[in-house]
């Protein structure tokens, strides 16, 4: 199972002067347990170890306790980690283990969560990009046409505003903010919980938050400020409260990561991107996510959303 990760550390070792026959041959041994989101073992995953970067690969199964081991002697480096299992997502996992021998590091013990497919539903979901058609202005965003409101672009409704505002002093030196609202009362944004689903396919809560909303986002970039990493947000859209001012009916989705902005340094206007999915269903706060169901038609290639 030749890797692409491999081959980067084929390339360092090469450029810090070494060839993998360079490398003294080491046993390494490493122990797998496949869980699931409850915890508990899943017996008969698929499992294959990835190994001195080549297309060598160690497949197995794991047993009833969730166990897979399997050891090899050789210039490894790294080892690729890599489980499935019909019902749950695939996971994977790079694991470097030094270029000289240390036997806590060439023995690894490590744990595989393949979390459940459940209930993964159509939504409308893009890998968004798109340059700001005017600068300082609020510009309406439908996430149902996945684009700009009219006269921008195709959308009719307004689920969100940005604005963008830059100051650009060179090619290097630039300010810039982007503000990010929700114009229909009830409707917001709020930051998503970290998952400690590292590897895993499916990466997100399932499950979008039903309260803590906010009516609006303001983000500062800069070549001297860097934004703290967010794992994503919730979002809720097309709000309708009743009479006592509560939520009657609302649209449901999550954005994963962060929101890119691009300043254009040397460009006449700045641009942004961010990767969202909106769960159609009223009151269904379901945010799981069925790739071969995606309600936004027409997508280019860079724009489909291909995680769940």
């Amino acid at each position: 199972m030749k890797t692409i990760i491999g081959l980067i550390f084929l390339d360092l070792i090469i450029s810090l002067g070494y060839a993998q026959s360079d490398l003294q041959e080491h046993q390494w041994k490493a122990k797998l347990k496949a869980i699931d989101d409850a915890g508990n073992p899943v017996a008969g995953a698929k499992i294959q170890i990835g190994y001195d970067m080549t297309t060598n690969v160690i497949v197995g199964l794991t047993d009833t306790n969730g166990m897979f081991s399997a050891s090899h002697t050789g210039r490894s480096v790294d080892l690729e980690f890599h489980a499935e299992k019909s019902g749950y997502y695939p996971f994977s996992m790079q694991y470097h283990m030094g270029f000289y021998y240390k036997f806590d590091k060439w023995n690894p013990t490590l744990t595989i969560l393949l979390r459940k497919v459940e209930n993964p539903v159509p939504m409308y979901a893009k890998e968004q990009e798109m340059k700001f058609p005017k600068l300082d202005e609020p510009i309406g965003f439908d996430l149902l046409a996945g684009d700009w409101v009219t006269p921008y672009g195709k959308g009719f409704h307004t689920d969100m505003l940005f604005k963008a505002h830059r100051e650009i002093k060179n090619d290097r030196e630039f300010s810039a903010d982007l503000k990010v609202t929700f114009p229909m009362q009830g409707d917001g944004i709020m930051v998503a919980p970290q998952e400690a689903v590292d590897g895993s396919e499916f990466k997100t809560s399932r499950t979008a938050a039903e309260t803590g909303y906010e009516p609006e986002l303001d983000l500062h970039y800069s070549n001297t400020n860097q934004l703290l990493s967010v794992f994503g947000y919730f979002i809720r859209v097309r709000t309708i409260l009743d009479d006592n001012g509560n939520v009657k009916s609302a649209l449901y989705g999550k954005i994963r990561g962060d929101f890119r902005f691009y300043a254009g340094t040397i460009a006449p206007t700045a641009g942004m991107g961010f990767d969202y999915y909106l769960n159609p269903a009223p009151n269904d706060r379901n945010v799981e996510f069925n790739p071969k169901r995606n309600l936004v038609k027409d997508l280019k290639p860079l724009e489909e959303v291909k995680e769940p």
